[in-house]
């Protein structure tokens, strides 16, 4: 339960920092490796929760 609680922190706290200025990857891929996650399991859980992010950000600014 106190993993999950620290991931849920981990993942708030890193939504606001990409939503502020980017680079919540800082904040979220050390949190879970330091819980024991193999680097290739943070670095694929990282580019998924990405993607809703740059979906928005896409659609929000349409073509060029």
């Amino acid at each position: 339960m106190t993993d999950l609680l620290f991931l849920v922190g981990a993942g708030l706290l890193a939504g606001v920092v990409n939503a502020l200025a980017g680079g919540g990857t800082l904040i979220s891929f050390p949190a879970l490796l330091a819980l024991g996650y193999p680097g290739l399991t943070a670095t694929v859980t990282n580019a998924v929760a990405l993607w809703p992010g740059y979906l928005g950000v896409c659609s929000a600014t349409g073509p060029s």
